[in-house]
């Protein structure tokens, strides 16, 4: 276990929360997500939060929109937005003729994404959020036309 007696901007290192006990993951986020997005799980964490049943919780910085979609199938996720303006767009589920449902967050909103829910980010300005994510057994996938249901990526609406 890290020690916590410090304290760490939340954009550099996640915590994790499982069942009562908070840890600080003391290994940097863009570590971390190569970790999962290339499935070589090296650090004993990354593997600890692949398998347990426990709350990622972090600050992420959205500059554009999302190159893919993802989906936490073992739980929610929470998105708080700290700043600027994006859609959270939740994809219909592998159904070409099926329509998304748009989220527009704006600074200060809240809103979950349920359990197997694809979804991505359709980002109109930048923006700063906080996510509390179940994170075993998260996906990833290309967004492709079929899919794509929502706002046109760039979209001022």
């Amino acid at each position: 276990m890290a020690d916590t007696t410090d304290a760490l901007p939340l954009r550099e290192r996640y915590w994790y929360i499982e069942g009562t006990n908070a840890t600080r993951l003391d290994m940097p986020i863009d570590a971390f997500w190569n970790q999962l997005m290339t499935g070589e799980l090296r650090d004993d964490v990354v593997r600890r939060v692949v398998a347990a049943d426990g709350w990622l919780v972090g600050v992420y910085d959205m500059d554009s929109d999302m190159t893919a979609e993802e989906m936490h199938p073992n739980g929610d996720e929470l998105h708080f937005l700290v700043r600027g303006r994006f859609d959270l767009v939740l994809a219909p589920d592998d159904d070409p003729g099926g329509t998304a449902t748009v989220i527009a967050m704006r600074p200060g909103d809240c809103a979950a994404v349920p359990r197997g829910v694809w979804h991505r980010f359709v980002v109109h300005e930048p923006a700063t959020g906080v996510a509390l994510t179940a994170g075993r057994g998260t996906e990833h996938r290309a967004i492709n036309e079929s899919r794509r249901g929502g706002p046109e990526q760039g979209d001022a609406s």
